[in-house]
């Protein structure tokens, strides 16, 4: 392979490693703001303090929080 072949297949890999970065970025910017809206959400919803337990796509979760709306929320295995 000459030294020319090396410097173009160097530049679309470059390219194409730019490119998948700058899309995971998006998609991770994009989720971060999914879940600060999902946690305003919840923190605005909850009574202060609580705990309780719900059920979420078939799976069990105790909910937890304080005065401040500060919560915890852990998957249990069995109830």
């Amino acid at each position: 392979m000459s030294s020319t072949e090396s410097d173009i297949e160097n530049r679309v890999n470059t390219s194409l490693a730019v490119g998948r970065y700058l899309r995971a970025m998006d998609r991770f910017e994009a989720a971060t703001k999914e879940f600060n809206e999902a946690c305003m959400s919840l923190r605005n919803q909850l009574p202060a303090p609580s705990r309780f337990i719900t059920k979420i796509d078939f799976k069990h979760y105790l909910v937890t929080s304080d005065q401040e709306r500060n919560f915890e929320v852990e998957e249990l295995e069995l109830i």
